[in-house]
């Protein structure tokens, strides 16, 4: 069978409903891992890093034949969506996804695909979407040999993870809001992230000085389906940056992503953020492309 008629939308969508949509839409990027240019724990973070995101309000999934998943559309706080979709998705089917999230936005929106995703980037150039100078660079590292060597840490400092228990969960949300003041994450919503699938506290990762202090922090997302990993977030105390502390803290996080069977492991950076660029190109991480942020104004109707 070819491709579908670009002149066809055979697809319909609906709101997410419950975690067995979860477990649906987490299944589904494991399984398009090669081609969905987003991991499962991205989508994980998304919906737990705060206690302001209604999946039933943000996420919309779109099928074929009532029950086969073809991607979904993400619409956060209003104005920002990522979407994703299968493969062999026809044109029409792709204007589709992208007017659903134009009508969910209401407004103003901007849509972030991936440099090599043709038929989105195609899809929204139709729909009047223009690229931004904001882009978000795909650092890759495939796994080695050497990834299993154990990290050394400068005299009287150590790795902790949550799964040890001798960091307060205060102390961990503590160190990213500092890092991220606009953040919202709470100690709630932190809690919440604990319960949530794919979540693993010996991949909750920080550096603790001589003096007890938390200097930085990486949450890793292992999908042992696609065998990948991802970094996300990642983020230093200004106290203790350039230091070699955070490139530490990424190969670490890397040797533990690579030990669980990762064979690629993936960061997200802002272009514009240069100190964090190189800090992944020194830890082992090359650019694999770039997020782009597509812009358009005003709202689509659905048709």
């Amino acid at each position: 069978m070819g491709r579908p008629d670009p002149t066809v939308v055979s697809m319909h969508h609906r709101p997410y409903r419950d975690e067995r949509d979860l477990a649906l839409l987490l299944n589904w990027l494991s399984a398009h891992a090669r081609t969905a240019y987003m991991h499962a724990g991205d989508l994980v973070w998304w919906l737990r890093k705060n206690m302001l995101v209604d999946p039933t309000k943000v996420l919309e999934l779109f099928f074929r034949n009532e029950s086969e998943l073809q991607g979904f559309v993400f619409v956060d706080a209003g104005s920002w969506a990522v979407l994703q979709g299968a493969a062999d998705l026809s044109a029409a089917e792709w204007d589709g996804m992208v007017a659903c999230a134009a009508v969910k936005a209401a407004g103003e929106l901007t849509v972030q695909p991936h440099e090599f995703d043709t038929p989105q980037v195609e899809a929204l150039k139709r729909a009047g979407f223009t690229p931004t100078q904001n882009r978000m660079l795909r650092l890759e590292h495939t796994a080695e040999p050497s990834d299993l060597v154990a990290v050394p840490l400068p005299s009287g400092y150590r790795f902790a993870d949550m799964a040890q228990g001798d960091v307060r969960a205060e102390a961990r949300v503590e160190l990213h809001q500092h890092v991220w003041p606009r953040s919202q994450v709470t100690a709630e919503a932190y809690r919440r992230l604990q319960a949530a699938p794919l979540y693993r506290p010996d991949l909750d990762v920080m550096v603790v000085t001589p003096s007890g202090e938390l200097a930085c922090y990486a949450l890793g997302w292992y999908d042992p389906a696609s065998r990948t990993g991802l970094m996300e977030p990642v983020g230093t105390h200004v106290n203790f940056r350039r230091q070699g502390l955070g490139r530490c803290l990424i190969r670490e996080m890397t040797r533990r992503l690579v030990v669980l069977g990762g064979q690629k492991v993936t960061i997200g950076s802002y272009e514009r953020n240069q100190a964090a660029t190189r800090l992944y190109q020194s830890a082992g991480y090359s650019l694999n492309g770039f997020w782009m942020d597509f812009r358009r104004e005003g709202t689509l109707d659905q048709g």
